[in-house]
């Protein structure tokens, strides 16, 4: 068989495979945005939600999780520099999510704030990790994701020759 055929038509089974990762990939994005997941616990449901609502309200209570998993605070400074925030936003969001007790505001010197997520927050992103992990696990990804690997290495071999 021509070189050339072969290269071919291990690109083209390559995209092909890219092709069905990315469908794949995309109904699990769409999911997840959509907020499919149901949550039987009305506090951890109003978490998902809050942080479903906006970019910047996931991001910021990602990184108090982050932060909690760390076993570290964040300074409120620190976590409008990482959101790309404004202080104001900031200050709006602490105070929704430390009424709600989804967050943990310690004081500092001088007054400064640091804040990590409470445990209802660290348990609901827990919770989102095991769908997660579930939905990615039943879509076949990790198989699709080897066979891609392995045709790159084979890709490889036809360049030497």
């Amino acid at each position: 068989m021509n070189i050339k055929l072969q290269r071919n038509e291990v690109t083209s089974t390559k995209d092909a495979l890219k092709n069905e990762w990315m469908r794949k990939q995309l109904n699990i994005e769409i999911k997840t945005a959509e907020g499919s997941r149901f949550i039987d616990n009305v506090k951890k449901r109003k978490i998902k939600e809050y942080s479903l609502s906006s970019q910047n309200r996931r991001k910021f209570l990602m990184y108090c999780i982050r932060a909690k998993l760390e076993n570290d605070y964040l300074h409120v400074t620190d976590l409008i520099k990482l959101v790309g925030i404004s202080r104001a936003a900031a200050e709006t969001m602490i105070k929704e999510c430390d009424d709600a007790d989804w967050i943990i505001v310690k004081r500092g010197n001088g007054n400064r704030r640091r804040i990590q997520a409470a445990d209802i927050t660290v348990e609901t992103y827990a919770d989102y990790c095991d769908w997660l992990w579930r939905l990615i696990d039943e879509s076949n990804m990790r198989n699709l994701s080897a066979s891609i690997n392995e045709i790159e290495k084979l890709e490889q071999t036809f360049s030497y020759k």
